[in-house]
Parts: C-alpha cells; sequence; structure tokens
C-alpha cells in the first residue's frame, strides 16, 4: 500500500481514514496468505 498522506481534516476523519487503512492492509494481508495456502 503506498499511503503518503491523508485526505480529510479534523481528528475524527483521521481516526476514521486510519482504521480504514488498518483494515485494508489486514484484508490485503489475508488475501496474499490465501493465495499462498499459508492460512493458519
Amino acid at each position: 500500500m503506498n499511503f503518503r498522506r491523508y485526505l480529510y481534516r479534523g481528528k475524527e476523519n483521521v481516526l476514521a481514514q486510519s482504521v480504514l487503512l488498518a483494515i485494508a492492509y489486514n484484508i490485503n494481508k489475508l488475501h496474499f496468505k490465501n493465495q499462498g495456502g499459508r492460512t493458519g
């Protein structure tokens, strides 16, 4: 993932975007583990 900066202003918006980035990162990680057959 190529994250460079937050797109929104304000504490709540930055927090929401951080949560979405974390979810996307984890889904991406699970996807590649599943493709390689390394699911636990």
